[in-house]
């Protein structure tokens, strides 16, 4: 009965105007819009280091990629190949040890004397990239790779970042990456 009362008792009361449904307030809006940029401000450095991140490892998941595919080349044509750093693009430095503008893999006719390219990497130069030594990296025909203590160091060109990774490649010719920028 109580509930049938209900019904009867909002037709009694006196219609709402439309003069008072206008929307939000100006206050109402102030407040959800200083809510909303305080977010933002502490959104934004993650999202900042995320991509950042995420551009390295692109890098250093190109460059072991390329790494792999250059040690199956010269197990399958039983020959030498050759990886040369690429270098005109902005950025970076004109030091040998520089590769941030990418790197090409290629075969050298040992009777001709020509090259062949197999593969070319191009980078952007968004983050840093650097070879332990300044002269090529070589894979023998028996997919071993480079010597001890070649390493390539990937890192973030924006200084406040401490994002660095090195591959390191051990006496086994087996590869590892190592968080820091260097490979103990």
């Amino acid at each position: 009965m109580y509930l049938l009362n209900f019904f009867f008792m909002a037709r009694l009361l006196p219609p709402v105007s439309k003069a008072n449904l206008h929307g939000f307030t100006l206050v109402e809006l102030m407040v959800c819009l200083s809510i909303s940029a305080v977010l933002l401000g502490f959104a934004l450095p993650s999202v900042w280091r995320w991509h950042e991140r995420a551009r390295s490892d692109s890098v250093r998941q190109q460059l072991f990629n390329d790494l792999q595919l250059a040690r199956v080349r010269a197990l399958q044509w039983g020959q030498r190949l050759q990886m040369s750093r690429l270098s005109g693009c902005a950025n970076t430095s004109t030091s040998a040890t520089d590769w941030s503008c990418g790197w090409q893999v290629s075969q050298t006719s040992s009777s001709s004397g020509t090259q062949q390219v197999i593969s070319t990497t191009f980078l952007d130069a968004s983050v840093q990239v650097n070879f332990a030594k300044n002269s090529d990296f070589f894979i023998s025909a028996q997919g071993d790779l480079g010597t001890i203590g070649d390493r390539w160091t990937v890192l973030s060109r924006d200084t406040g970042l401490n994002l660095s990774r090195t591959l390191c490649i051990n006496s086994a010719g087996r590869m590892r990456w190592v968080e820091s920028a260097t490979c103990s």
